[in-house]
């Protein structure tokens, strides 16, 4: 079952996708000489299970605009179940990109191309908010707030690639104001 925010996301984001994507740069091609092996240690790598979006030059998932770890993190306490992209949410103007969160029960993103302002999604989000808190300085728009029935959103907007981009993080688990700033800036950083 989807996490009680697709709901009210669905009804918060409108937006349509544009732009095209380009193409990765190749990468260079590796060294041919080799150093004596008796003086160099070899390192141990492990491959990062998460590479995190730079700004994609179009919005085609949600997923990959905040990582399940990255909230762990934030929030210094387990999340279990990963990150998982849904389907999308279709709203009056478009889509809206959806990642859920240990299977939908802990938590829901979604990501969209809003038709109005940062400052109109803003007052959008804020609606049936209880404790409202402004994060000034983040995107061009973003504040947390107590969702009844859902718990905690974080909303984020900011123009980028021509469009105004948006994101909707709803969460049942809380953390401190210093963790949802975390995720605030994460989030618009991507967009």
């Amino acid at each position: 079952m989807r996490f009680l925010g697709g709901i009210l996301a669905a009804c918060l984001l409108t937006g349509v996708a544009a732009c095209s994507g380009g193409t990765p740069a190749a990468a260079p091609p590796p060294s041919t000489s080799k150093p004596p092996s008796s003086t160099v240690s070899k390192p141990t790598t492990t491959a990062p299970t998460f590479t995190p979006a730079a700004s994609p030059a179009a919005v085609t998932a949600a997923c990959p605009f905040l990582n399940a770890d990255e909230i762990m993190q934030a929030l210094d306490h387990g999340l279990a179940g990963g990150s998982a992209e849904s389907d999308p949410v279709q709203t009056g103007a478009g889509k809206a990109y959806a990642c859920d969160y240990g299977g939908g029960q802990t938590g829901s993103l979604y990501v969209a191309v809003d038709s109005t302002s940062p400052a109109q999604f803003l007052a959008r989000s804020k609606k049936d908010c209880a404790n409202v808190v402004p994060l000034p300085g983040i995107g061009e728009a973003a504040m947390h707030c107590d969702k009844k029935d859902v718990g905690l959103e974080i909303a984020v907007a900011k123009h980028s690639h021509g469009q105004v981009r948006t994101a909707t993080l709803f969460l049942g688990s809380s953390g401190s104001e210093d963790s949802y700033t975390k995720i605030a800036k994460l989030l618009a950083g991507r967009l």
